[in-house]
């Protein structure tokens, strides 16, 4: 369905539409005092989604979040049944809606607070009535299950499976993105101190905001590797630790800023830390097409390079910070060669 993929919004405004639609009949079969819980809970279960496993997140966490927030509910209406406690409970429940809505991602957490104030709320401007706290916790649970269900059942139906996790793809991706900004480093202080300004600039942001993205996909491969938790960790630690090497490509950036305006690296050093940067390039390259051997031998030279460039070095004490990340560069990319990442994409593309 390519032309499904090009536009996600159709999908999104389609399975909206549908869900909405269904959800209303629900609630129109079975009049009672808070069904209207169905169609609301389809709609804020279908207002962010736009793939079946995004629809599967928020409704598990739909549902999760209604049972805990009912559960705090009938305790407090239990423990604390009369008026003045079950306004105190709902002034801070309240906050703390707004609180999880507003400083956090856990849509969990904002869904329990918001079913437990709304709960309370239920009950204290139900106290005259037939109405007890047991039958809004009842059909809160129901309604909302009901609700839930429905908007995943529509999304798996009309919505493309666009979310679909490549693992080599996105190791591949993440390798690169460190090396480009690597590679400026180097060039930077190969050429140091004629180097531009302009391609001293390693923006903080763009790596920041790359660490968020990655973050925001994990539940989407915790659900890929749902059976698989192992690999899964594994991943989530490359991730990690090729953010943690970004990182540090700022720090020789800034510390290459640092240096004396004075300093001038003789042609051997400039040799070497060109050697560095093409090994550098080749073991990556190697990680990339899961040449593990390979890799291994060009990392044995890098180590000689970056022994040869400690030494030449070592007379710049300016130059002691820029030695460690290098170092810890070469053990981030042993370790990265070493990794079960590495070993499970092997395996998993018939590399060894």
């Amino acid at each position: 369905m390519p032309h499904q993929n090009k536009s996600p919004l159709k999908a999104q405004i389609k399975v909206m539409a549908v869900s909405m639609l269904i959800a209303e009949l629900a609630a129109w079969a079975y009049p009672v005092d808070q069904s209207f819980w169905i169609p609301l809970t389809t709609f804020c279960v279908c207002l962010y989604i736009d793939t079946p496993l995004t629809a599967l997140r928020r409704t598990v966490h739909r549902i999760g979040g209604s049972i805990c927030g009912v559960i705090i509910a009938g305790l407090i209406c239990l423990l604390f049944p009369s008026e003045s406690g079950l306004m105190t409970f709902l002034v801070i429940f309240a906050g703390l809606t707004l609180w999880s809505r507003a400083f956090t991602s856990l849509y969990y957490l904002f869904v329990s607070c918001i079913t437990a104030a709304t709960i309370m709320l239920l009950a204290i401007l139900m106290r005259h009535t037939a109405l007890t706290p047991n039958y809004l916790i009842t059909e809160r649970v129901i309604f909302t299950t009901i609700g839930a269900i429905i908007s995943l059942a529509v999304s798996a139906v009309l919505m493309p499976a666009t979310e679909k996790p490549d693992m080599l793809r996105t190791y591949r991706h993440y390798l690169t993105r460190f090396y480009l900004e690597y590679r400026l480093c180097i060039y930077s202080l190969r050429n140091h101190p004629d180097t531009p300004e302009e391609k001293t600039n390693i923006r903080v942001n763009e790596i920041l905001k790359s660490s968020r993205v990655y973050q925001e996909k994990l539940p989407v491969w915790r659900y890929a590797l749902f059976f698989n938790v192992f690999i899964f960790r594994s991943f989530t630690r490359f991730l990690h630790r090729i953010h943690k090497m970004r990182i540090l490509n700022m720090v020789l950036i800034s510390s290459i800023g640092n240096l004396p305006e004075n300093l001038n690296f003789s042609d051997e050093i400039k040799t070497l830390l060109e050697r560095n940067r093409i090994l550098t390039k080749r073991i990556l390259l190697s990680l990339m097409n899961l040449d593990r051997k390979r890799s291994e031998q060009y990392l044995t030279e890098l180590h000689s390079v970056n022994n040869e460039l400690e030494t030449l070095l070592h007379a710049h004490r300016s130059c002691t910070t820029i030695l460690i990340a290098v170092r810890d560069l070469e053990q981030d990319m042993v370790h990265l060669k070493n990794g079960a990442v590495q070993i499970y994409l092997g395996y998993r593309n018939q590399k060894y």
